[in-house]
Order: structure tokens, then C-alpha cells, then sequence
């Protein structure tokens, strides 16, 4: 299991950043923000709690798995794998928790995840990117609904 921490900056308000994120849970929109996501179906919610499955492209293969998402604005994102058929085991999860900054929002990340059939050497490496395209695809998305 790979387990790591990071830190990075959002390029915007906090406010503006959890526009973004508070999308992800919605199934049409996730598609818009993420184009790895071939579908999503919320299965339950509670409170700040959603139960989604979901399905995405990722290394040329489709995945099916099911997560928690729970949210806290302004201050904290989680995400952690239940059921998976391939790629992601169960109880994998990042934690992000985010306070101002100068620049925008500091994003403080906190990693536990294996990816099946890639080798140790590559996991944090794959995983790091992985999230940084996401970041990059928030933003990207932000400037969409700003305009």
C-alpha cells in the first residue's frame, strides 16, 4: 500500500474551488468535469455522505467501482474506495483538507491507495499524476463556469 502526504495550491478562492467540487457529486456533472468518467450513479446519500458508483477509463481499461465521498466545506473532501472490480483496492481513499492562501486555496492531501498490476516503483507516481490531472481538469472546468 502506497501511503503519502502532499501539498499544493489550487489557483483560486476556496469558495470558487468547492463550486467545482460540490459538482462532482451530481452524475451529469461529473462526466463534464472529468473525461476519464464514462458514468456515475449515486446509490445513496446522508448528510455530508454520498455512496456513488462509478465507472472510468483509465491505462486503456473500463472500471466499475463504488466510493464514499464525504464533504465537509469549506474544509474537507474525502474519497474512499468500497467495492471495486479491478484497479482500486477497497478501503484506498484521499483526504484532502483545505485553508487559504495567498495564492488561492492550499490543498493538503493525504494518500492510502494501491493500484493492482502496476509495480511499487510507479504506484506514487501514477497516483500523483493521476490527481494533478484532476486538479488541472477542476480548474479548467472553473474557468468554463466563470465565463
Amino acid at each position: 500500500m502506497t501511503h503519502f502526504k502532499m501539498e499544493s495550491v489550487f489557483p483560486a478562492p476556496r469558495d470558487q474551488l468547492w463550486r467545482v467540487l460540490k459538482l462532482h457529486v451530481e452524475d451529469d456533472q461529473i462526466l463534464r468535469i472529468h473525461p476519464s468518467f464514462l458514468s456515475q450513479r449515486q446509490i445513496s446519500r446522508e448528510e455530508n455522505r454520498w455512496v456513488l458508483e462509478r465507472k472510468m477509463r483509465l491505462l486503456g481499461r473500463n472500471y466499475t467501482f463504488t466510493m464514499a465521498v464525504e464533504m465537509t466545506p469549506p474544509e474537507t473532501y474525502k474519497w474512499e474506495i468500497i467495492t471495486s472490480n479491478g484497479l482500486l483496492d477497497p478501503g484506498n481513499y484521499v483526504d484532502n483538507r483545505y485553508t487559504e492562501a495567498e495564492e488561492g486555496t492550499k490543498v493538503s492531501t493525504t494518500v492510502q491507495m494501491t493500484l493492482k498490476h502496476v509495480p511499487g516503483l510507479l504506484q506514487s507516481w501514477m497516483i500523483k499524476r493521476n490527481l494533478s490531472q484532476a486538479d488541472d481538469e477542476d480548474l479548467e472546468y472553473l474557468r468554463k463556469m466563470q465565463t
